[in-house]
């Protein structure tokens, strides 16, 4: 599977998890609603220098973002 297709996946699976919407995870990241909504479409991805905080705020590691 395509690596952008598996973060997408990641981090829908992960938001919910955590009982995040889509606006609240934008907001804590500082990035629009509509930036989530690309990602979990496979539309685009996060900016690299996002993950850090992403992976914390989602309470996984970088890695298991682009775990299968």
């Amino acid at each position: 599977m395509e690596i952008k297709s598996v973060l997408s996946k990641n981090i829908y699976k992960y938001r919910k998890q955590k009982s995040l919407t889509q606006l609240q995870l934008a907001q804590l990241l500082g990035v629009s609603a509509q930036a989530v909504s690309k990602w979990e479409q496979s539309q685009s991805a996060p900016d690299i220098a996002l993950l850090p905080e992403l992976a914390q705020i989602l309470g996984v590691t970088i890695s298991e973002l682009f775990l299968e």
